[in-house]
């Protein structure tokens, strides 16, 4: 064999010169060994086995290039929903803030409206009444004016200053109130057969006014701070009920029985709303009641007002006759009434026409609809005043609100149940509308917590603080 022969046998021999498969990559062995020959790729599939560029990506594009563009598109989404979170707590706090002032609103209007008439029946009441006593027909109009001027400067005072520093001040408030009382028996003015005005100058002031507001801002400090233990007898009867029974004491010395009534009720709601026994306060609100009952019929003059309650047409020309002028009144405005000034009672008919029966001047000049008008607006302002206490941000402030809101109601009730022989007459005024500047000063300042009240509760709000 030559050279030539025995070299081309070897490269036959060779694997390197074996067949190899025209189309496709080699593929590595695999790790079982190699079973068969190589399959060949599909003709006209050019697609290698590595992985396909996605659409939208370059082909040259890293997998930390699509790694950072998902991190930016979750950045972008948790941006979104951040903005998102904060738009719907922007929207919880702006509704809030409008609740807060709609209820403020509720108690603003009826009161500013039930101001604004009372001025303009004590003009049309009031003028009658000065020029039969001669000191002119503008007296009592120019004095509720002052009043007036003196109770929104009162409302604006209370509506800025903190009510639980007006809780603080309540003890020397309540201390303050009592001394007042003590000396309007000694030196106040005695007019109708009871002393209930202290003179200070051309004008009087009424401490029993004054002591409603401050056993009212006194009884819901204290309850607040008793929290559960009111639900025991002994924190039920100290110190609100002790403080109760010396101001009603008081009242009725000079004597006023209708006051006594109303700031007993309006404590006796909040005890309830504080949540007392119910028991107990049944048993404590029968005793008062008795007591009630009992000083009204030994009382000449009260048992009298009672038989007139009872029988109006036979005690006409008696103990009934404000009522029975009352009734004359009402009947004669009809619906529309007669108009301002056109009432014929104010001419002395009906006595205290411009204070504590200027509800049936209303209804004879305005008729029924200046009338329902009037139960509306208080209506109103006791629907507002317990939105106010319903979003109070503590128990001090749901407390002052709704001892508020009971005591003008209730005294708002009393007066015209006793004009429209509902109920006995009191003599106690018309919140608001009727004259008299302690009353309605104190009123204003009554108002002037409850805007306080519901503008903390804008500032406290529960999951916004």
């Amino acid at each position: 064999m030559s050279v030539a022969q025995a070299s081309n046998a070897l490269r036959k021999s060779a694997p390197e010169n074996r067949t190899r498969p025209k189309a496709g990559p080699a593929k590595p062995s695999s790790p079982k060994g190699n079973r068969g020959a190589p399959r060949r790729k599909p003709a006209g599939r050019k697609i290698s086995k590595a992985r396909a560029v996605p659409s939208g990506r370059k082909p040259g594009a890293s997998a930390g290039n699509s790694n950072t563009k998902r991190s930016s598109a979750a950045a972008r989404s948790r941006t979104t929903a951040n903005r998102k979170n904060t738009g719907r707590k922007t929207a919880k706090k702006t509704g809030y803030a409008f609740a807060t002032s709609a209820r403020a609103y509720l108690v603003l209007i009826p009161t500013v409206a039930l101001l604004l008439l009372g001025l303009v029946m004590v003009f049309s009441a009031g003028q009658i009444i000065g020029m039969e006593q001669g000191v002119g027909g503008y007296r009592y109009f120019t004095y509720q004016l002052i009043w007036a001027s003196l109770g929104i400067l009162a409302m604006i005072f209370f509506a800025k200053f903190d009510y639980h520093k007006l809780g603080k001040f309540s003890i020397i408030g309540m201390m303050v109130s009592i001394a007042l009382l003590i000396l309007v028996l000694i030196i106040g003015i005695d007019a109708y057969g009871a002393k209930r005005w202290i003179p200070i100058g051309p004008f009087t002031l009424q401490p029993t006014e004054i002591a409603k507001f401050a056993l009212i801002i006194y009884s819901a400090y204290a309850l607040a701070h008793k929290g559960k233990r009111i639900e025991k007898f002994a924190h039920l009867l100290v110190p609100v009920m002790l403080a109760m029974v010396i101001v009603c004491g008081l009242f009725m010395l000079q004597p006023d029985l209708g006051s006594a009534i109303v700031i007993g009720t309006a404590v006796f709601m909040l005890l309830a709303i504080a949540g007392a026994n119910l028991w107990q306060l049944a048993v404590v609100g029968s005793a008062a009641a008795s007591a009630a009952v009992v000083l009204a019929l030994i009382e000449p003059y009260r048992f009298q007002r009672i038989l007139a309650f009872m029988d109006p047409e036979k005690f006409q020309q008696g103990a009934s006759y404000q009522l029975m002028q009352s009734f004359i009144a009402l009947g004669s405005g009809n619906i529309k009434g007669l108009g301002l000034g056109m009432s014929k009672q104010k001419f002395m008919y009906i006595p205290n026409a411009h204070n504590d029966f200027i509800f049936s001047i209303i209804g004879e000049e305005l008729g029924l609809i200046g009338t329902l008008s009037v139960i509306a607006l208080v209506g109103l302002l006791m629907y507002g005043g317990y939105r106010i206490a319903r979003g109070a941000p503590d128990q001090l402030g749901k407390l002052l609100a709704s001892g508020i809101v009971g005591l003008i109601v209730v005294q708002a009730l009393v007066n015209m149940g006793g004009v429209t022989g509902l109920m006995p007459i009191t003599g106690v005024p018309l919140p608001l509308v009727s004259f008299g500047g302690s009353s309605l000063c104190v009123c204003m300042g009554c108002i002037g917590i409850l805007l306080n009240v519901a503008e903390q509760s804008g500032t406290h709000t529960r999951g916004l603080r």
